[in-house]
């Protein structure tokens, strides 16, 4: 695992978001954008990979992980609204990751900033329409807990104390609502749906329309991996971000 440096705290509207700048200064900037509940630590496999090849630029939205905890819970929209403030400070094109609810946070601020995005990888997309309640998507995470590693669960379940249950389930309601296949429609940016082939949550059906809906972009998958792929394969997953072809549809 890399060292963590002291985060910048970036200000906007109230509300502060942590960012961890890794690796060298030139090179393609990589941004990480995490999901609900969670913060830095389940990317720590993946960020050295990547800062092999450039600077990577991971964050903790308003409220999670380390990022102090703002008065008013944010909505998905609102947490892009940051994402793309920090695209703006960064000054050029980056590959801009999200992961789970992470993965409508960097495809609502592609919308917003798509010139200062080269490609957009979203990691086990949510959320279903046809699954898009509390009782689904806790059923869902469920069996996603029994397929990942106990590393991987460790993980992500420290991360959801510190962020506690009253600001998840706050959140949740915006994460249920954004509608992720009309965003994908509307990106213009090439993008790429990576999926744990079995990952529970984003299940290959709704995946398959996802990507089918892209302009440009295609879907990928990760074999014997299921949500969390960036942390329990994140040699399959950095391969993925730096190398698939995003020019076919599939």
């Amino acid at each position: 695992m890399p060292p963590v440096p002291d985060p910048d705290r970036l200000e906007r509207d109230g509300a502060t978001m942590l960012r961890y700048r890794f690796g060298p200064d030139e090179g393609r900037p990589f941004v990480l954008v995490h999901g609900i509940g969670v913060g830095l630590s389940y990317w720590l496999r993946l960020i050295p990979l990547l800062a092999e090849h450039g600077p990577v630029h991971a964050v903790e939205l308003p409220g999670f992980g380390n990022a102090p905890k703002p008065a008013q819970v944010l909505s998905v929209e609102e947490h892009a609204g940051h994402v793309a403030a920090l695209l703006e400070r960064i000054g050029r094109p980056v590959v801009l990751v999200g992961q789970s609810m992470g993965t409508q946070v960097v495809l609502e601020a592609a919308l917003r900033v798509p010139a200062l995005v080269e490609r957009v990888v979203v990691i086990g997309a949510v959320t279903d329409p046809d699954e898009r309640s509390v009782l689904m998507q806790g059923l869902r995470l469920a069996q996603d807990v029994l397929g990942e590693t106990p590393g991987a669960n460790r993980a992500v379940f420290s991360e959801y104390l510190k962020c506690g249950p009253r600001r998840y389930l706050a959140t949740l309601p915006s994460m249920l609502e954004y509608d992720t296949d009309a965003a994908a429609a509307a990106i213009t940016v090439p993008t790429m749906i990576l999926r744990g082939a079995d990952d529970p949550i984003c299940r290959r059906p709704w995946a398959r329309r996802l990507a089918a809906r892209l302009a440009v972009g295609r879907l990928v998958e990760v074999p014997r991996a299921v949500h969390n792929a960036q942390y329990t394969h994140p040699r399959a997953v950095a391969s993925a971000i730096l190398t698939a072809p995003l020019g076919a549809r599939r």
